[in-house]
């Protein structure tokens, strides 16, 4: 019983002791002389990438269009997909879950490579939103090439649809109709943030 209570007490000592030299040597050691360690651990065309300025993303004057309707409704469906949610790997394997082979999927491949947030998923399609500025990831990443680029001024009278051959059972298939863009969320108080510490770095 005895032998058992050093061993636990020795134990917490040594917990105690390794803490302490990782919190008060180890970590501030490393954040002081962070170039020195930098330069241990990588090589130096490898810090020359990692340090390399982000370059900020500038409005083109042209905005995405995804054309195929969030309004849309299917007769049928071929088949109930449950695997993973993304559109590329979906598309290599079943190509579309209805009868269209132009409809855009859902699952929201394009809205993670967005970096301005600007695109939403609204009854599984994808809309683009008043954040655009015309970027082209969207466009690169569409495993169906329906998203494309247009002047800022043609965004809104697009027909939003794909479909060249037109045989399916979509009620929004070549349907002309205006396009809503739809205005992009933001929350007030990050915003009122980002103007109080980076407003003022652009005015300087």
């Amino acid at each position: 019983m005895i032998i058992t209570i050093l061993l636990l007490l020795l134990f917490m000592i040594t917990v105690g002791l390794v803490s302490i030299f990782i919190f008060c040597i180890l970590i501030p050691s490393i954040t002081q002389d962070k170039d020195r360690v930098q330069k241990f651990i990588f090589a130096s065309d490898e810090l020359k990438i990692s340090s390399h300025p982000k370059k900020s993303l500038e409005d083109t004057g042209r905005r995405a269009v995804v054309l195929c309707s969030h309004e849309k409704e299917f007769a049928q469906r071929r088949i109930n997909y449950q695997g993973p949610k993304d559109c590329i790997l979906f598309t290599k394997m079943y190509e579309t879950e209805y009868d269209c082979f132009q409809q855009c999927l859902g699952f929201g491949t394009c809205v993670a490579h967005c970096p301005q947030r600007a695109i939403q998923i609204i009854n599984h399609t994808a809309v683009v939103l008043t954040g655009c500025i015309g970027c082209g990831r969207c466009v690169d990443i569409c495993p169906k090439h329906i998203i494309k680029l247009v002047p800022k001024e043609q965004a809104a009278s697009q027909m939003p649809c794909g479909n060249i051959a037109k045989d399916t059972t979509c009620t929004a298939c070549q349907r002309e109709k205006k396009v809503e863009i739809p205005p992009r969320k933001v929350f007030k108080l990050w915003k009122l943030c980002y103007n109080i510490f980076y407003g003022k770095k652009k005015q300087e």
